[in-house]
């Protein structure tokens, strides 16, 4: 009898142990491990507040205020954090003159921001940002200038599309000129339908049926098709399933006869079921 119990009592003393072992401790060490996560973060967190990321842009370190740059551009794409005072505007506007000087990524954020608020106020700002040096500085200005509709941009995006420089800089006016939408870019978009960059053509063809011409149907004809695609390898499927999208996005808001075809054609086979949903649901609005 009691061998028995010592039996028992040496079972349940394993038992105990084993679950003190890989349960308990574990347990444990996972609780502590979120406390002290939980209180670093209360420890470190800093309020996302526009005028708070404004201030470490001023006065912080140099990682600081890059790092601020980019949290302020990122904030601003919700229109519930844009403020509309006429101090955050004059800060915006003296902190990227000051950018001059400063490290590149501050000035790029800056004018990524001054965009993202849709504010025609920063327009003189981000022209003379067409003046950068630094190329990405450069680029974030014409976008941006794209994204406050600047008509006062529109002769100088003309003459950096038909510059043949850089082609991101380009690429990034001939999407301006299309959110712009002012008709005297037309010509010069209609000249670059042929260029050797693909890119260039594909957002040259999107900007001119935004302004309503038709010149650029042909191309994106083409960027309906999947079999188009062969003759760029490096484009990758989900690339070829974005662009597709896109293009339909376009036809649903600009439809025309000359898609209907390649409609019918993708609503029945492509592979994508994002793809076929959506032309069935084109065809079946506009055709």
């Amino acid at each position: 009898m009691n061998n028995i119990d010592t039996t028992d009592n040496k079972s349940a003393s394993r038992v105990y142990a084993l679950f003190y072992s890989f349960f308990l401790i574990p347990l444990m060490i996972t609780i502590f491990g979120v406390l002290f996560f939980f209180l670093f973060k209360m420890l470190t967190y800093e309020e996302q507040d526009p005028y708070h990321l404004l201030n470490n842009i001023k006065s912080g370190s140099l990682t600081k205020r890059w790092q601020s740059a980019y949290e302020l551009s990122n904030l601003m794409t919700n229109p519930d954090n844009i403020p509309q005072d006429q101090f955050f505007i004059n800060q915006m506007i003296s902190m990227h003159e000051k950018s001059v000087h400063d490290d590149c990524r501050v000035r790029t954020y800056l004018a990524l921001a001054m965009g993202q608020t849709g504010n025609i106020l920063f327009e003189g700002a981000l022209l003379n940002g067409l003046k950068d040096k630094n190329i990405e500085n450069k680029i974030a200005a014409i976008k941006s200038l794209g994204s406050i509709k600047s008509f006062k941009s529109v002769d100088e995006l003309i003459k950096i599309v038909d510059s043949r420089g850089d082609e991101q800089e380009r690429l990034a006016a001939i999407i301006s000129l299309g959110q712009i939408q002012d008709k005297s870019s037309i010509p010069v978009l209609e000249k670059v339908l042929d260029d050797e960059e693909a890119n260039i053509r594909w957002d040259a063809a999107i900007s001119l049926i935004k302004m309503r011409s038709d010149k650029g149907l042909y191309v994106l004809e083409k960027l309906l098709k999947r079999d188009y695609y062969l003759n760029y390898p490096n484009v990758d499927e989900n690339e070829i399933n974005n662009t597709i999208l896109t293009v339909l996005a376009l036809v649903s808001k600009f439809p025309r006869d000359n898609f209907n075809d390649e409609l019918i054609l993708l609503s029945k086979s492509d592979k994508n079921i994002k793809i076929r949903e959506f032309s069935m649901k084109i065809l079946s609005e506009h055709y």
